[in-house]
């Protein structure tokens, strides 16, 4: 493990030259298939009002009841252990109570997993297939020659390989379908160039005519859980001024571990939806993760500089899990949506770290989470922040 970490900060330092980045002031441009999330923009399939908001008016228009139910599906990060997730997702689809869902979220891992439950049936199988028979070598492996001049530690080659032969053109006609019903499948990178959270709408590229959709889907799902220092990040082109410019995207879980796009916007008076007309919205977190963990802490080995970074690397992804849910969950509140969420509970031991794939472990962890998804799912409702649980 002290390799590992001890190459990664070699990275950091050397790191290499890259593709142009986009000028300060074309920061911001979108790659084509991410969401627009300007409200007055109504030019592309990609805009937030021709994405999330025709999918919403679209359940209005089927539903004669005066109570639209829209229900929606959100999958953190957590890499290895989302064998976890995979396993409560598949045990609760087997179960036959799990939902259709209007929409399907995924982040890092989350975006492996997110497209095959949301095609549900056999294709569900997959992600028990993916998280029970894969080990290291079947995602990375390491290449320290990388550390003179590369961006990362390892060759991804393998992962890059395992997501051509999952996701097909087959796959993506499939998803396209679900798009016309006015479903929809988004996932989450970071741009690290501005550290900004980018969404995309994956049923909308897989509906499109784009004659690299196929490519650009696998690589969207490849920059998601693109681990900093452990896989090269994702380069996506934009254009300004006439020239090509090139973001550099990594692992979505380094902004939000867990996400859903225009939770805070008011869309009954974005849409002029009628007046007798409500949104019986519910949010479903599925998290590879454990919140709140209270177990005491292994303590440092010691106070080198490289042990103090691992501990605070660790303590900050920590808060940022427990902050994306809590942000999920106020804005349920805010909104009167209805919330549920379930992750890896107390009772269950980690034994490796996210980066670590090990074939007898993540089957443990699968066979845990689908023992949890095919009873009756205990969801937790409530979320308390870091404050009030302290103090309480």
């Amino acid at each position: 493990m002290f390799k590992i970490y001890l190459a990664i900060i070699l990275v950091f330092f050397l790191g290499c030259s890259r593709k142009p980045a986009p000028p300060k002031e074309a920061s911001n441009i979108m790659p084509w298939g991410a969401v627009n999330e300007d409200l007055s923009r109504h030019d592309s399939a990609f805009d937030i009002q021709n994405s999330l908001g025709l999918s919403l008016l679209k359940k209005v228009k089927l539903d004669s009841n005066d109570s639209s139910e829209y229900k929606i599906l959100a999958i953190s990060g957590g890499g290895s252990h989302g064998a976890y997730g995979a396993g409560v997702l598949d045990g609760w689809y087997h179960s036959g109570n799990m939902p259709k869902f209007d929409v399907v979220t995924g982040i890092s891992t989350g975006s492996i997993i997110a497209s095959f439950v949301f095609l549900g049936s056999d294709k569900i199988d997959s992600i028990a297939k993916i998280y029970t028979s894969i080990e290291t070598s079947d995602v990375y492996h390491y290449n320290f020659f990388k550390i003179f001049g590369g961006s990362s530690i390892s060759s991804t080659t393998p992962f890059k390989n395992m997501i051509k032969k999952e996701i097909t053109k087959e796959l993506l006609d499939e998803i396209a379908k679900e798009y016309k019903k006015g479903r929809r499948l988004y996932i989450g990178t970071t741009n690290i160039d501005t550290g900004h959270l980018v969404v995309w709408d994956m049923t909308a590229i897989a509906a499109s005519s784009h004659p690299d959709k196929l490519q650009l889907y696998r690589d969207i799902i490849y920059a998601s859980s693109a681990m900093p220092g452990v896989f090269d990040p994702q380069y996506f082109e934009v254009e300004y001024g006439g020239e090509k410019y090139y973001q550099l995207h990594i692992d979505g879980g380094m902004n939000s571990y867990v996400f859903m796009v225009g939770l805070f916007d008011n869309w009954k008076e974005i849409l002029d939806v009628p007046v007798n007309k409500k949104f019986d919205v519910s949010i479903y977190v599925v998290a590879n993760r454990q919140y709140r963990y209270k177990k005491p802490s292994k303590p440092l080995e010691n106070d080198s500089a490289l042990s103090i970074l691992v501990g605070v690397a660790t303590n900050s992804v920590d808060l940022l899990f427990d902050r994306s849910v809590y942000r999920l969950y106020k804005a349920c509140e805010k909104n009167g949506y209805n919330f549920y969420y379930t992750g890896i509970g107390d009772d269950v031991e980690l034994k490796d770290m996210p980066h670590q794939f090990h074939k007898k472990e993540m089957k443990e962890l699968f066979t845990k989470g689908f023992e949890k998804g095919s009873k009756q799912i205990r969801w937790q409702r409530k979320i308390h922040s870091d404050e009030v649980t302290r103090h309480r």
